[in-house]
């Protein structure tokens, strides 16, 4: 088994793998960084296989992070605790597993981004058209909305995306640098009449604005509609918004309104495919 790590700006998941048969964990750990010191704790609670990675011969942690050098720093020493090997740290490449990274620099292209990517080319290749591109958006701290292209010669390209602040980081930022308004947590209307559905509404119609930007353009890019997943914890707060908005523009324009696909851990699904093939 191989322990699978995305450090995030927020939050640390954890599954595990094992990359001969591709069984993997039935439900990922999710913790902060101050509860790394109970690792072992947590994952025992997960009902992970701590024996067998110790019996992983190879690489036995496996990880992308994105929360800085001291979360690394201490993600390294609570599985050096669990008897396991150095975590592997991966980064973006320019090219692995039949996808291409467009980026001018492929290794400036966020590691947990590129495992996500990773998985969600894998997910395609297994589940959908190979001629079919896709939007991944995950809303996390910072909301990343990427284009994959179709497969072409038993590649894909990921074409580039966009950044923009997330959910909560709008929410708290609203609260944070003005004097009068709380983070909000109201339900999103057409016309809002109270502060907390104002400020809901106003950041889940930004969120759903940026990803309808990108979706049409990847539209008119691709000469079809691309698929849309969605991941992220912020996802709930735009969920909705974004389904009507994209369902407004696609009554316009006489064309069928996509499914938004939920994936719940799609850089974990990369790890996974990266340890396959060690």
């Amino acid at each position: 088994m191989t322990l699978l790590i995305d450090s995030g700006n927020t939050r640390i998941k954890l599954g595990w793998c094992h990359p001969l048969t591709g069984a993997r964990e039935s439900q990922p750990v999710s913790l902060h960084a101050d509860q790394l010191d109970q690792l072992a704790v947590w994952l025992e609670a997960g009902q992970a296989p701590l024996q067998e990675f110790a019996n992983q011969k190879g690489v036995q942690a496996l990880g992308v992070n994105v929360a800085g050098p001291q979360v690394q720093k201490q993600i390294d020493a609570a599985v050096s605790r669990l008897g396991l090997g150095p975590v592997r740290w991966l980064q973006a490449q320019e090219q692995i597993f039949g996808l291409h990274n467009d980026y001018e620099q492929a290794g400036q292209l966020g590691a947990d981004r590129w495992a996500s990517l990773l998985g969600l080319s894998d997910l395609l290749a297994q589940e959908y058209p190979a001629q079919q591109g896709a939007l991944l958006i995950s809303f996390g701290t910072a909301t990343t909305i990427d284009l994959l292209g179709p497969e072409q010669n038993g590649v894909r390209h990921f074409l580039g995306g966009s950044i923009l602040p997330g959910p909560s980081l709008m929410l708290a930022s609203l609260k944070q640098n003005t004097a009068q308004l709380p983070e909000a947590h109201g339900q999103t209307a057409a016309f809002p009449r109270n502060t907390q559905a104002a400020i809901s509404t106003g950041v889940a119609a930004a969120q759903a604005g940026a990803v309808l930007r990108q979706w049409e353009r990847g539209r008119q890019h691709l000469g079809h509609s691309p698929l849309v997943f969605l991941a992220g914890g912020g996802r709930a707060l735009a969920q909705q918004e974004l389904l009507e908005q994209l369902s407004h523009h696609c009554r316009l324009l006489n064309i069928e309104v996509p499914q938004l696909h939920e994936l719940e851990t799609p850089a974990l699904r990369g790890l996974a495919l990266f340890a396959a093939h060690l």
